[in-house]
């Protein structure tokens, strides 16, 4: 059974990005999480993973801020 948190999370790591497997594992090779299978159709993180996927989600959102603020003119 996946609790609701687990799949909080799966679903806000599939907005981020589509899940990126190598065909044999059930991991992501992208944020690190494990994937539903080892086709990867959607996360599945695991629950005492929960706290990783969620510090690289935040890394990620504060990579595009900075990148968005650098890209904008300066006034």
């Amino acid at each position: 059974m996946v609790s609701p948190e687990a799949s909080l999370l799966g679903a806000r790591l599939d907005e981020n990005h589509s899940p990126e497997t190598n065909g044999w594992m059930a991991v992501c090779r992208r944020c690190g999480a494990q994937t539903e299978s080892p086709r990867g159709r959607q996360h599945a993180p695991n629950e005492r993973r929960l706290a990783r996927s969620e510090q690289w989600l935040d890394a990620q959102s504060r990579t595009r801020h900075i990148d968005y603020c650098e890209e904008s003119p300066t006034k």
